[in-house]
């Protein structure tokens, strides 16, 4: 700005002032992320720590530990609890009580490591499955060489004439990778072929690739873990076993678990009830009068549930290695008693006085015999005496067997049946003549078929078990996704150069089974070998660690 004025010798003088300088304004200020408190510190590390692989999988091995510790140390409420117990020190009672190694599944620490193993699975899959589903949803689609030389398998070369070069790579590319389920799948993330321009170099990239759906797979596995831990955790906190005893034509409906010997007994009552319809053993030496578990061969009960609740009566056969599973309930084989008794016999109808007559054989089912009508076997006394007129067996050994037999019909009546040595000893007893002899007839029991008195059957209900086969059925299609398909991706890029040229290079990659991958890898790279002249393909590089 200039400013006139005038003196006294008339001559004007210009005095021109100073620009104005000009200051910028201040610049906003950078606003500072608030400091987060000590609280949410501490809640961040922590769901770090939880959701760490390495936390997982020691928690996981600490899990597995317990599981088999569960199956080797006998638990409360199964057979052979009580001698497991009595055998034990006293330093290691207080030990297990401590550390609820005898009831581990019920045990407060195996559910609580059961839901934190369950969290620790929810918190990695929460952290990694977006970098899993970039895989889906994101495919690499345009690369350079920087990413080629990163690749476990490339292939580089020059050729005159990339457009038909691109032609015969692609459609060899997709021979090799497509997979015949895409016919019946058409989506991407079962196979897709994706071609994308470079505006910037003028380069091209064909990307080919089928699975990538195999990089979710880790998190089908998760959920059938998550499945599995469920079911257990429901069995844990709502499950009861315990055993029961069973002899032919008696009922059950309770089953009893047996806990330390200053612990009562838990009885817990089931929605329906058990009818023992027959017992048998199968022993090694019929003729041994052993029923050890050292001469038998199995053991097996067969059983009628009745349930009223759904009206149903279903026949049940339980024997060894073959339990029963009926409404979240579980019966097998646990026990049986060393207590000698008949499944059935075989006797004579012999005249009296004659050394034989005709053989029957009678079971607990009433069988028709002609003379007698029906009959069935209704008790065996393995070492018969009479004690005051009753009917008792001194011991459960076979000494001196005796059949009780129910002739059934308008004139019911009770038979004994002894064999013919014991019929001279006290078969003639007054008492005794009426309850062997029919008529003219005199009943001989020539041989009977040994079984044991009762079968002791372990029960266990666990509301959770049907979750768990579910789960178990879902980790094996899991783990039959995860390690029977993999992703395998192929890249053909196509770089123009000055001489008219165009440099192609493939690339391939594949997240495991790369065995098989290198040889479809392999056949493309052979392709674009005699492409260029007969070249010969370069090996495939192992992978970079890590």
């Amino acid at each position: 700005m200039a400013i006139s004025l005038e003196t006294p010798g008339n001559a004007t003088e210009a005095i021109v002032a100073p620009a104005a300088k000009i200051v910028p304004p201040p610049a906003p200020p950078v606003p500072r992320k608030p400091r987060k408190s000590a609280a949410e510190r501490a809640l961040n590390a922590t769901l770090r720590f939880l959701s760490s692989v390495k936390v997982g999988v020691f928690l996981l091995a600490v899990l597995i530990v317990a599981s088999a510790l569960g199956t080797v140390i006998v638990q409360k409420g199964t057979s052979g609890f009580t001698e497991y117990y009595a055998n034990l020190l006293p330093a290691e009672r207080e030990l297990y009580e401590f550390l609820g190694l005898l009831d581990i599944y019920h045990a407060r620490w195996f559910n609580l490591l059961l839901l934190t193993v369950s969290l620790n699975i929810v918190l990695a899959s929460i952290d990694y499955f977006p970098a899993a589903w970039r895989y889906v949803s994101k495919p690499v689609v345009k690369i350079n060489q920087a990413f080629v030389n990163r690749q476990p398998f490339q292939q580089v070369a020059v050729v005159a004439d990339g457009e038909a070069t691109a032609r015969t790579l692609k459609a060899l590319a997709a021979e090799q990778l497509r997979p015949a389920a895409h016919r019946l799948l058409p989506i991407g993330a079962v196979y897709r072929t994706v071609e994308t321009p470079n505006p910037r170099d003028g380069s091209v990239t064909i990307l080919t690739e089928c699975h990538a759906w195999n990089r979710l797979t880790a998190y089908a596995v998760h959920v059938a873990l998550l499945t599995i831990f469920g079911g257990a955790l429901v069995g844990g906190l709502f499950g009861h076993k315990g055993t029961t005893r069973l002899t032919p034509g008696q009922s059950a409906n309770t089953f009893v678990s047996f806990g330390a010997p200053d612990e009562p007994p838990q009885e817990f009552a089931m929605p329906f009830t058990l009818v023992c319809a027959d017992i048998e053993q199968n022993l090694l030496d019929p003729r041994k009068p052993d029923l050890s578990a050292s001469n038998t061969l199995d053991w097996h009960t067969r059983v009628i549930i009745k349930d009223a609740e759904r009206q149903a009566e279903i026949p049940a056969h339980i024997h060894l290695n073959n339990p029963f599973d009926y409404r979240g309930y579980r019966f097998f084989q646990a026990s049986f008693d060393n207590f000698g008794s008949a499944r059935s016999v075989s006797v004579e109808l012999r005249p009296v006085g004659s050394a034989s007559g005709a053989a029957y054989v009678i079971r607990r089912e009433p069988t028709d015999i002609p003379g007698l009508g029906l009959t069935r076997l209704a008790d065996f006394i393995p070492d018969v005496t009479f004690q005051g007129g009753r009917v008792a067996s001194a011991s459960g050994e076979y000494r001196r067997p005796m059949a009780v037999l129910d002739v059934l019909g308008d004139n019911p009546r009770q038979l004994y049946a002894f064999p013919a040595e014991g019929l001279e000893t006290i078969g003639s007893a007054p008492f005794l003549k009426a309850k062997t002899e029919v008529g003219d007839l005199r009943v001989v029991m020539t041989d009977f078929e040994k079984v044991s008195s009762g079968h002791i059957l372990q029960v266990q209900y666990d509301p959770g078990v049907t979750t768990v086969y579910l789960g178990s059925a879902m980790l094996i299609a899991a783990l039959w996704l995860v390690f029977f398909f993999a992703h395998q991706r192929l890249w053909i890029l196509l770089e123009p150069l000055p001489d008219g040229a165009t440099r192609v290079s493939v690339a391939g990659n594949a997240n495991r089974n790369r065995l098989a991958f290198e040889k479809r890898f392999q056949a493309v790279a052979a392709a674009l070998g005699a492409t260029a002249g007969g070249a010969a393909p370069s090996e495939a590089r192992p992978p970079a660690a890590g």
